[in-house]
C-alpha cells in the first residue's frame, strides 16, 4: 500500500514538476517575445522618421504605378515593356503595397519590414516543421531562438527597411528550406517544394542555384527519397524556369533582366568604386555567429548531411557573389536572402539534442571538445576584430583588388573654386523636386541615379543611362551619339564612380555644342538641351535648384566652355 502510494506520489510530482516547466516556458517565451516585438517596432520607428535614401527601391514604385496607370510593366510613357525589376515578384508586391494610403517611401519601408517580420515567423515554421523534441515542436517557442540574435543587427534591421525584395526573397527562402526538409522526411510533397522554388527564384534569380543543389543533395545524402520525387521536384521548378523565360520573352523581349545584359557587356568598364564581396560576407556571416558556433559545437555525425545540404548550396551562390560588381550591396543584401539556411540547420542540430532522452549524458571526447571549442573562440574573435573599421582597411588594402579607371575630363569653366559635394539623400530630393519634378510633362530627362527621380517625376521620361531600365543601352551599349539621337532635355551626368562612360559624353564635340553643362551642379552636372522647347521652364527651374543647393555662387561660374578627354585608363590596385 506504501508503495502504491509512494508511485503515486512520484507520477503527482512528475506531473507538477512537467506542468511548471510548461508554465515557465511559456512565460520565458512571452517575455521574449515582447523584447523582440520592441526591437522590431524599434527598427520601423527609426526607419518611419526620415525618407528612404536607398534610391533603388523607388524604381519598383515607378513601374508599379505606371501598372496602375494602363502602361503595364513599363519605366517610360511610351508603354514599352521593360524588364528593369530584377525581383519581378517584388514588383507586384509593391503594386498592391502602393493602394496602401501611405507615402511611397513608407509604402516600401512597410513592406520590407513586413517581409522581415515574416522572415522569422518562417524560419520557425522551418524548424517547427522538423523538430523531433517536444521543445521546438511550436512556433511560438522557436520564434525567440530565431528572432533575438537577429532582430539587433544590422544586417537584418538594415534588409528589413531598405524597401527591397531581400527580405521578401529571405522569408521564401525560409519557406523552400523548411519545406525541402520535410520532403526529405516524406513530410511534404514535392509540387508544394517545387513551387515554393519557384517564387523564391522570382524573388531573387540567383536563388536558382540553391533550389537545384539542397534537393539534389538531400537525395544523395539522405536515406528514403526516392529518384521519381526528386526528379518531379526540380522538373516543376526547371519547368516553373522555363515559362518564366518564356513569358518574359513574349512580354519584355529579352527573358532575362536587363542587369544581367548589362554585366555580361561589360556595362561597368571604368567603374570607380569598389565593392569588396568577402568583407560583405563577414558581415553577413558576423549576424548569424551564434548558429554558426551551434553547428561547430554541436554538429554530430548524425547530422553532418543535413547541415552540408543546407550550407553547401549557400556557399555556392557565395562563392558565385565573389565574381559579381556588388554595387548598391549595403548590408550584405546579396546575402541575406539565404538567412535560414544557416539558422535552421543549427537549431534542428540542437533540436536532435533536445530530443534524446540520453543526450545530456552523452560527452564529446576531450579532444574533439577541445579543438571544436578553439575553432569556435577563433571565430568569434574573428567577428569581434572585423568590426574594427582598421581591420576592415587592412583587409581591403590586404586584398588589393584591381580595378580599371579612365582619366578623368579637363573642363574649362570660369569657377576656380569646384561646388561643394551635398549629400546623396539632399541631392536625389533637390534636383527632382525643384528642377526636374516641376517641368511640363513630356520632357525627357537622362541620369544614372533614377529611382526617387523616376518615382517623383512621373510625367517625365526618363533615360536611364546605366542601362538597368533601358533596353536599348542594355542590349547595344552606351552610344553618346545614340544618347543625342534620343534628344533628352535635361542630363544628370553619370554618377563620377562611371569614369568610362563620363569620358565618352565629354569627349564628342556635339555633346557641347548641344547641351549647356553645370559643372558638378548635383554632384556630377547637369546639362540643359540648348533647343528644348521646355528651355524657358528648365532654365527657371535651374534657378531655383541653384539657390537653394548653391547659395551665394553664380552659375554662370560653372558654365563648361570647352571640355578634353586622353581617353587613358590606368590600372588601380584597392579602393
Amino acid at each position: 500500500m506504501r508503495l502504491v502510494r509512494s508511485c503515486r506520489n512520484e507520477s503527482w510530482e512528475a506531473a507538477m514538476h512537467s506542468a511548471t516547466m510548461r508554465r515557465l516556458t511559456n512565460i520565458a517565451t512571452a517575455v521574449l517575445l515582447a523584447k523582440t516585438a520592441g526591437l522590431l517596432l524599434q527598427t520601423l520607428w527609426a526607419a518611419w522618421r526620415k525618407p528612404l535614401a536607398f534610391d533603388d527601391a523607388y524604381m519598383f514604385a515607378r513601374y508599379a504605378m505606371n501598372v496602375r496607370h494602363g502602361l503595364g510593366m513599363s519605366w517610360n510613357l511610351d508603354g514599352l515593356h521593360t524588364y528593369g525589376q530584377t525581383s519581378l515578384l517584388w514588383g507586384w508586391v509593391v503594386i498592391g503595397l502602393s493602394y496602401l494610403p501611405l507615402a511611397t517611401w513608407k509604402m516600401l519601408t512597410v513592406g520590407s519590414w513586413l517581409c522581415g517580420v515574416g522572415l522569422l515567423v518562417a524560419m520557425a515554421w522551418a524548424v517547427a516543421k522538423n523538430a523531433m523534441s517536444p521543445w521546438l515542436s511550436s512556433v511560438w517557442r522557436v520564434l525567440p531562438w530565431v528572432a533575438l540574435p537577429l532582430a539587433d543587427t544590422v544586417i537584418f534591421t538594415g534588409n528589413a527597411s531598405n524597401g527591397m525584395e531581400t527580405m521578401l526573397a529571405a522569408l521564401l527562402g525560409a519557406v523552400f528550406a523548411g519545406a525541402a526538409i520535410a520532403w526529405s522526411r516524406g513530410r511534404m510533397r514535392p509540387e508544394v517544394v517545387a513551387l515554393v522554388g519557384v517564387l523564391f527564384f522570382l524573388a531573387r534569380p540567383d536563388a536558382a542555384i540553391v533550389v537545384v543543389l539542397m534537393p539534389a543533395l538531400l537525395y544523395l545524402l539522405l536515406p528514403g527519397i526516392s529518384r521519381g520525387s526528386v526528379a518531379l521536384l526540380l522538373g516543376l521548378f526547371l519547368v516553373g524556369v522555363v515559362v518564366d523565360f518564356g513569358a518574359c520573352q513574349l512580354y519584355f523581349h529579352t527573358p532575362l533582366p536587363l542587369s544581367f545584359y548589362m554585366k555580361s557587356k561589360h556595362g561597368y568598364e571604368g567603374y570607380r568604386a569598389v565593392w569588396h564581396p568577402e568583407l560583405l560576407m563577414m558581415a553577413f556571416l558576423a549576424a548569424v555567429q551564434l548558429y554558426l558556433a551551434a553547428l561547430v559545437l554541436l554538429t554530430r555525425a548524425k547530422d553532418w548531411r543535413l547541415v552540408v545540404s543546407c550550407v553547401a548550396p549557400v556557399l555556392v551562390v557565395f562563392a558565385y557573389f565573389g565574381t559579381v560588381t556588388q554595387i548598391m550591396g549595403f548590408n550584405a543584401r546579396y546575402y541575406a536572402p539565404y538567412f535560414a539556411f544557416l539558422v535552421v540547420p543549427a537549431l534542428l542540430v540542437i533540436d536532435r539534442w533536445m530530443a534524446e532522452k540520453d543526450a545530456a549524458e552523452e560527452r564529446w571526447p576531450g579532444s574533439s571538445l577541445l579543438v571544436r571549442g578553439g575553432v569556435t573562440a577563433a571565430m568569434m574573435l574573428c567577428f569581434v576584430a572585423l568590426s574594427s573599421e582598421g581591420v576592415q582597411a587592412a583587409i581591403r588594402h590586404a586584398e588589393r583588388r584591381v580595378h580599371w579607371e579612365y582619366d578623368l575630363p579637363k573642363m574649362d569653366e570660369a569657377a576656380t573654386v569646384p561646388l561643394p559635394e551635398v549629400p546623396w539623400d539632399t541631392t536625389m530630393t533637390q534636383v527632382t523636386d525643384l528642377l526636374i519634378g516641376p517641368l511640363p510633362a513630356g520632357v525627357t530627362v537622362a541620369a544614372t541615379e533614377v529611382g526617387y527621380l523616376g518615382r517623383f517625376a512621373m510625367q517625365a521620361n526618363v533615360i536611364d543611362l546605366a542601362g538597368l531600365n533601358d533596353t536599348q543601352i542594355a542590349l547595344q551599349g552606351f552610344s553618346v551619339s545614340a544618347l543625342l539621337a534620343r534628344r533628352p532635355d535635361l542630363i544628370w551626368m553619370p554618377n563620377t564612380d562611371y569614369t568610362y562612360q563620363r569620358g565618352l559624353m565629354l569627349a564628342d564635340p556635339a555633346f557641347l555644342a548641344q547641351y549647356d553643362l553645370y559643372d558638378g551642379a548635383a554632384n556630377y552636372g547637369i546639362a540643359v538641351r540648348k533647343d528644348s522647347r521646355f528651355r524657358a521652364q528648365m532654365e527657371e527651374r535651374m534657378k531655383v535648384y541653384w539657390s537653394a543647393a548653391y547659395p551665394g555662387t553664380r552659375m554662370s561660374d560653372y558654365l563648361v566652355r570647352g571640355a578634353s578627354w586622353s581617353g587613358q585608363k590606368h590600372r588601380v590596385v584597392g579602393d
